[in-house]
């Protein structure tokens, strides 16, 4: 049996109707999302440079993060 055929028997078997229905969101998604994502430069550099001070050990505390996080917003 191929991986096709695999996950419309898990499919069939499932009976909870907003499992099913989510089920059919995500996939609707990946259909329809016929064009690749693109990123400009400058998201491609900062996601390197956030990458690079994780290595580092350049890293804060999930509970500062989420206070320097909360007064950004403050200030947006």
């Amino acid at each position: 049996m191929n991986t096709k055929q695999e996950i419309i028997n898990k499919i069939n078997r499932i009976d909870d109707p907003e499992l099913l229905l989510e089920i059919d969101r995500w996939i609707s998604s990946i259909l329809n999302s016929s064009v690749p994502e693109e990123f400009l430069k400058e998201e491609i550099n900062a996601v390197r440079e956030g990458y690079n001070q994780f290595k580092a050990g350049d890293v804060l505390p999930q509970e500062k993060a989420n206070k320097l996080f909360d007064q950004w917003l403050k200030e947006k």
